[in-house]
């Protein structure tokens, strides 16, 4: 009776552990720190406590207080992709930051957490911030989401981030802009955005791209090629060849012409340009890290 208990144990102990080692990821990232939920739960909110304003404006040119790794990769999905740090904190951070200026969206002012879920090193969320969009005359909410990896260092390595319902939010800024201007003409209402548009962005170029950084012959060129050479841009075109990228691209060029410039001038540089297809933006193999814990679906991950 006694060996046949020893056996039965042997068997149920042995049954465990195939069925571990059956459920184990193939691939384990021991190298990746691993949070408590309280701590990942801290990060989310810091960072969205420095995306606010004022409190964005130091993160422009920051190094080690930026919430931003050195390598950081970057990904928003009506604009672009971003690498590195200073390119991160010039994008993320100064494009909201100027509140007397012209702009799309404005300045973020409060923001709320309403989806998380969060394991290891990395959050998923959605937050609801809160803009005033200065130059429509509306406060209005903006809904984020966001994929976060962080390093040891407590700093991001990896983002992915969506603006749910922007056709919408787009369509909401017009309809402001069509009653500040006593309208319902949609033709007339994108007219009057594209001329303050190119009038803001060319004026930058005026102040900022001299020398080699210089993109157009003069103002008049400047304004020219954008409302007449270029189309004024879809919800999901702030990355492509249109009007609307090169307002976004225009709150950078202050911090470095050289690199910025060309964003706003008749090339695009690398940024504002028609240079992929539906399929190439979607199957994009740019994450280094995989946004799924513990090593899983590595295999299977269209994205890395």
């Amino acid at each position: 009776m006694h060996s046949h208990r020893i056996g039965y144990t042997l068997l149920v102990v042995c049954g465990l552990s195939v069925l571990t080692a059956a459920s184990s990821p193939i691939h384990y990232e021991d190298d990746r720190p691993s949070f408590s939920f309280d701590e990942l739960w801290a990060l989310q909110k810091n960072y969205w406590d420095a995306f606010l304003y004022p409190a964005n404006l130091a993160q422009i040119n920051a190094t080690d207080d930026s919430v931003f790794a050195e390598k950081v990769q970057g990904r928003v999905d009506i604009t672009r992709t971003f690498n590195g740090r200073e390119l991160n904190n010039e994008y993320i951070s100064g494009l909201f930051s100027e509140s007397d200026q012209v702009s799309l969206v404005g300045i973020p002012i409060a923001y709320n957490i309403t989806q998380f879920a969060a394991n290891g090193n990395i959050a998923s969320a959605t937050t609801v911030v809160t803009f005033n969009a200065t130059s429509f005359g509306i406060v209005v909410p903006v809904t984020i989401e966001t994929w976060f990896e962080w390093n040891t260092d407590k700093k991001i390595v990896q983002y992915d981030s969506s603006f749910r319902w922007f056709g919408f939010l787009l369509d909401t800024l017009l309809k402001a802009e069509a009653a500040r201007v006593n309208t319902t003409d949609p033709a007339v209402v994108q007219k009057e955005i594209t001329d303050l548009f190119s009038g803001s962005i060319c004026t930058t170029h005026e102040e900022n791209c001299k020398g080699l950084d210089q993109q157009y012959e003069s103002m008049d060129a400047c304004v020219d090629f954008l409302t007449n050479k270029i189309r004024f841009g879809q919800g999901f075109e702030l990355g492509r060849n249109t009007l609307l990228c090169r307002e976004v691209h225009k709150h950078m060029v202050k911090y470095r012409p050289d690199v910025h410039c060309a964003h706003i001038g008749p090339t695009g540089g690398d940024y504002c340009v028609d240079d992929k297809s539906y399929e190439q933006v979607v199957l994009n193999k740019y994450f280094r890290d995989s946004f799924i814990g513990y090593g899983y679906g590595k295999e299977q991950n269209a994205w890395i």
